[in-house]
């Protein structure tokens, strides 16, 4: 598959210039289960999970503000019926707790596990680099994340990790760091070493961020833009305060810290955008922009 081939969603994408800023997933916590796959185009549609299962660990994950992943680590394969590793990260507060699975009630479990454990843990997460690699999702997903998991892996073999769809395969090569929750898109091979390396030295790259998965997308799309006019800079210097919205804009109170202002104050929009084809030989659709305006508070 030629990357350069607008049939292709993510070659389709960069060729417009279709914003990231406001499109990453929504989770303030995430599961994360080892899995060696394969995986089926719906993850929880991948056995063990597959029916009642997958269904209550959905519901279960949603009901804590979390989503769950399938995640493994490439190239390594243990053999069949080893234990698998699972991972409950909360983003907000950079704990974690883990444990192992067997069975579908161990997958359960470990759901619950997303509440009130990891509620009262007080275990720092380590660093995580998932990298979406789903062909079974869309080609795209595989063909450009598996090279930049390569490239990542030289680096970081401990913290790299292929994952499942993390939603907008039109921006792949996309990215989960956590326990910061930032999600990168647009990424290349030959530059995704430096862009992660600036995340996690506090020099954010605004130009991938799609945003940090804690917040809602207007308010993801916000805090891009504040780092991208000051930046680079670290996520925490970029936070948060009032959300009002009111005909049609959002307005985003944001705190600076670092090279940040004290106080910023974005208009957020959300803008329809002509139909486009979200993913590869998918039939055009509807979808949306937010577009965030910057003016300085007192």
């Amino acid at each position: 598959m030629a990357l350069s081939d607008l049939s292709r969603c993510s070659a389709a994408a960069r060729h417009r210039g279709e914003p990231l800023a406001g499109t990453a997933p929504v989770a303030s916590r995430w599961l994360l289960v080892e899995h060696q796959g394969p995986w089926a185009r719906t993850p929880l549609d991948t056995p063990p999970f597959l029916g009642r299962t997958g269904r209550e660990v959905e519901e279960l994950c949603a009901s804590f503000g979390g989503r769950v992943l399938l995640i493994r680590r490439p190239q390594r394969r243990g053999p069949e019926g080893d234990a698998r590793a699972w991972f409950a990260v909360d983003t907000v507060r950079g704990t974690w707790v883990r444990g192992s699975w067997r069975t579908a009630g161990d997958l359960v479990a470990a759901a619950h596990a997303l509440g009130t454990e990891l509620s009262g843990s007080d275990v720092d997460a380590e660093p995580m680099l998932l990298v979406c690699t789903q062909g079974t999702r869309d080609a795209c997903c595989a063909v450009r994340g598996r090279p930049i998991v390569a490239q990542l892996a030289k680096e970081w073999p401990d913290e790299t990790w292929e994952c499942t769809h993390l939603g907008g395969h039109r921006f792949a090569g996309t990215l989960l760091h956590l326990p910061s929750g930032a999600c990168l898109g647009y990424l290349d091979p030959g530059t995704s070493a430096d862009i992660v390396r600036g995340l996690i030295d506090g020099k954010v790259s605004a130009a991938h961020l799609r945003g940090v998965t804690r917040w809602e997308p207007a308010v993801q799309a916000a805090l891009a833009a504040v780092l991208e006019r000051y930046g680079p800079a670290d996520l925490d210097d970029a936070l948060p305060g009032r959300v009002d919205d009111a005909d049609g804009s959002i307005a985003v109170e944001v705190f600076g810290g670092g090279p940040v202002p004290r106080r910023v104050l974005v208009d957020v929009v959300k803008e329809q955008l002509p139909d486009a084809a979200l993913s590869c030989g998918g039939a055009p659709k509807a979808h949306h922009a937010w577009h965030p305006t910057l003016r300085t508070g007192a």
